[in-house]
């Protein structure tokens, strides 16, 4: 397998297209940029070398972050995937009552379990086809829409990608897991390579190619690209000659195979990265970004396309695979704490972000942010109050941004261990309301972002102010709430 694949885990450092310079200086706010959104399933906050990482080895990514800006406050709308994409599709709280996507679909089998406290509250099994998405509002302005990979916002066909406003739809559907990461891959939206091709590789195929017979038949129109892999999820699988590369770094790295722990809430939490076919994981990912890279510059598009660089929620840390480790955030995916809703960021478009490349950028931003980032970049007029978030694009550029509050809202048991709770972050303070045994706790997150000292029993008029502010924007979305059994 080595053999027919080591052309897809190479890394490669192409050449800046120095002609193109001018243009970058040049840019205009009527130019419309292709884009090209790469979304990362489970990948935690610091499992890329960039991010702080020991073990993983991420070149390719690394590299973007250094060519791009970077935001080291970023974060997923929620904890778990379906209810962040859903809010990178529409732009909208996934708490709202129009979209009231809380948890992951097909959630079902883990709600109203007889050892909970509390009783979940329902969520749609789909993402409606009345709200306008992403892909519609790019179509409608001129966009070829491509959606390559994971998608999970919807249990049946009349809801999946190629019904929610995008022109091709390769791999995505019901389901968030892809079964297996090897072919055959019985995926209704996917045909079957030829057995034991590695799904990463693939996709990164049809995206490469995708982008190849755009430039050929339709070079005068931009594309949307929504590349959503379903690396790094679960079940965690690497092609072997991979994962012993990274047994080999373990052993060098002096890193204990079996991982870690610490306990948290009466939950088993992985402390280091060792896991090495995670690893292999991870580094199969990078060099499909890297292969990516190299398509656009070999087809001249590299400095007129907008690349994000996300990931839905933090990384799986307990219980059961428990692969990697968020720390020094804590938690992780399924948990309100830091390490399952903060994500890196790294966004890259020569023409706004060349002159602040490299940059870090600590102001707190969210995944709805991105729909309305994405028009006011593609100058693309839109109704400021269609989002719960806003456009960043200014910060991009260097500017000012006017401060706000964050929120987020899961009020459901994980798997991985969370429980019920909402969450505010006012500048430096982050409250979480926790609904089982109706209590708060409150950090202040540039003194402690490991989230370790709870200062609420200190700062009660603080804690009053924003639990006010809490309710009444949950409130305010129609939000849905847990009730305890009778």
């Amino acid at each position: 397998m080595l053999k027919n694949s080591s052309k897809y885990i190479q890394v490669f450092f192409l050449g800046i297209f120095t002609s193109l310079s001018a243009y970058a200086q040049d840019y205009s706010d009527n130019d419309k940029p292709n884009i090209l959104f790469i979304l990362v399933d489970d990948l935690g906050w610091k499992d890329l070398g960039v991010q702080g990482s020991d073990y993983y080895l991420t070149p390719e990514i690394d590299e973007l972050a250094r060519n791009g800006v970077r935001f080291t406050d970023a974060y997923a709308a929620n904890p778990v995937c379906s209810p962040t994409r859903a809010s990178i599709i529409t732009g909208i709280d996934p708490a709202h009552e129009d979209v009231n996507i809380t948890n992951w679909i097909g959630a079902q089998e883990y709600e109203n379990r007889s050892k909970d406290k509390m009783i979940q509250p329902v969520i749609a099994d789909n993402l409606a086809l009345e709200r306008t998405t992403i892909a519609e509002s790019f179509s409608e302005n001129g966009y070829s829409t491509y959606f390559i990979g994971k998608w999970h916002l919807g249990e049946t066909e009349e809801f999946w990608p190629e019904n929610q406003g995008f022109d091709k739809n390769i791999a995505g559907w019901s389901k968030g897991n892809p079964g297996s990461f090897f072919s055959p891959y019985s995926n209704p939206r996917l045909e079957d390579g030829p057995d034991g091709e590695y799904l990463p590789f693939r996709l990164g195929r049809e995206a490469n190619s995708l982008m190849e017979e755009h430039a050929k038949n339709q070079p005068e129109k931009p594309f949307f690209m929504y590349f959503s892999m379903y690396n790094v999820h679960t079940p965690i699988e690497a092609p072997e000659e991979l994962t012993r590369l990274f047994e080999q770094r373990r052993k060098s790295l002096g890193l204990e195979s079996e991982g870690e722990y610490e306990i948290d809430s009466g939950v088993k939490i992985r402390t280091n990265q060792s896991d090495a076919t995670y690893a292999a994981m991870i580094w199969a990912m990078d060099s499909v970004v890297g292969k990516l890279k190299d398509k656009l510059s070999e087809l001249g598009l590299e400095e007129n396309t907008m690349i994000v660089f996300f990931s839905d929620n933090g990384g799986l840390s307990a219980p059961g695979y428990g692969v990697t480790s968020n720390k020094p955030l804590r938690g992780g995916k399924g948990w309100i704490y830091e390490g399952g809703i903060r994500e890196p960021l790294f966004i890259k478009y020569p023409p706004l972000t060349d002159s602040k490349k490299g940059t870090t950028v600590g102001l707190p931003v969210i995944s709805n942010d991105f729909f309305p980032t994405l028009l006011d970049v593609a100058n693309i007029k839109y109704e400021e109050d269609q989002f719960s978030g806003r456009s960043i694009k200014n910060v991009l550029q260097g500017k000012s941004f006017s401060k706000r509050n964050l929120y987020w809202h899961y009020p459901h048991y994980s798997p991985q261990g969370g429980k019920p709770a909402s969450a505010i972050r006012s500048g430096d303070w982050k409250l979480i309301h926790f609904y089982e045994n109706d209590t708060y706790e409150l950090y202040n997150l540039m003194s402690d972002p490991e989230e370790k000292t709870d200062l609420a029993s200190l700062k009660l008029d603080l804690v009053n102010e924003l639990k006010t502010e809490l309710e009444n924007y949950l409130n305010s979305i129609g939000a849905s709430f847990p009730k305890a059994k009778e």
